[in-house]
């Protein structure tokens, strides 16, 4: 079997093809088709949280979809920018600034931040789910890149931040322990022992360089690998860890595990 890194790599590497072929599946259409058609005539937070279409997938858009039962709790989001600014997940509150009724009124669906960028994201949402159905770890890797890179991207990976913004994320989270070989029971333990764990191990601009990110993706693989994926060879997989370095192809690497499981 490929591996996480040059599963994760074939797809970024070919991004635009992929959104456009899942664009043409016919939920992801006609669920988009939707929200682009109608999403500009919300005009309200409670005509927003009524329509459960335009919500979910604004739900799902935004990383949140675990959340869209808590109708109050978005509410509350949605209406109290304080509250949603004092939350240690700051997903919340860039959903809040996406759909700012409070700022904008009735003209917050008006903005690019409800429309195209909320269509993008939940392409970029469904492309990771799909990837995680055939390998969580490539969900993972995907998502930790987007998510960090954006997290950078918007100042919001600061010094003092950033420890708690992956602590904060589940799968942020799962990528920084699984990548650093942290136990799993010390994710029960309180955010400051989590804090001073991570930091012993990593530092801010492992993540925050590009070049840096990326290896520290491929480190990330190779150990989900180790841990979860018997079929991958793990000399692959430090092989897959080292790629930037060496220069070796994706499909070098995928021609080396074809051979090894006589394909």
């Amino acid at each position: 079997m490929i591996g996480t890194y040059a599963t994760y790599r074939n797809i970024v590497n070919n991004m635009n093809r992929t959104l456009n072929s899942l664009i043409k599946q016919p939920q992801v259409e006609r669920e988009t088709e939707y929200y682009a058609r109608c999403i500009m005539s919300i005009t309200s937070v409670d005509a927003f949280l009524k329509d459960d279409r335009l919500y979910s997938y604004a739900m799902c858009a935004w990383g949140l979809k675990d959340m869209t039962y808590a109708k109050g709790f978005m509410r509350k989001v949605l209406t109290d920018h304080e509250f949603a600014g004092g939350l240690i997940d700051k997903r919340y509150q860039a959903f809040a600034e996406a759909f700012n009724f409070v700022k904008y009124g009735n003209e917050a669906t008006q903005k690019d931040s409800a429309t195209r960028t909320t269509v993008n994201k939940y392409m970029q949402q469904t492309l990771e789910v799909q990837a995680g159905e055939k390998n969580e770890g490539t969900r993972l890797a995907l998502y930790f890149d987007r998510t960090v890179s954006e997290m950078v991207r918007t100042k919001r990976m600061s010094e003092e931040s950033w420890c708690y913004q992956i602590i904060s994320d589940k799968a942020l989270r799962e990528v920084v322990f699984t990548a650093l070989d942290i136990p799993e029971n010390i994710g029960a333990s309180d955010i400051e022992a989590q804090k001073k764990m991570i930091e012993s191990r990593m530092s801010r601009k492992d993540i925050i360089d590009p070049h840096r990110l990326e290896k520290f993706i491929a480190r990330f693989s190779a150990m989900y690998d180790a841990r979860n994926r018997p079929d991958v060879s793990p000399a692959l997989s430090l092989l897959q860890d080292s790629q930037i370095a060496l220069g070796i192809s994706e499909e070098t690497l995928i021609a080396m595990q074809s051979l090894r499981c006589g394909i």
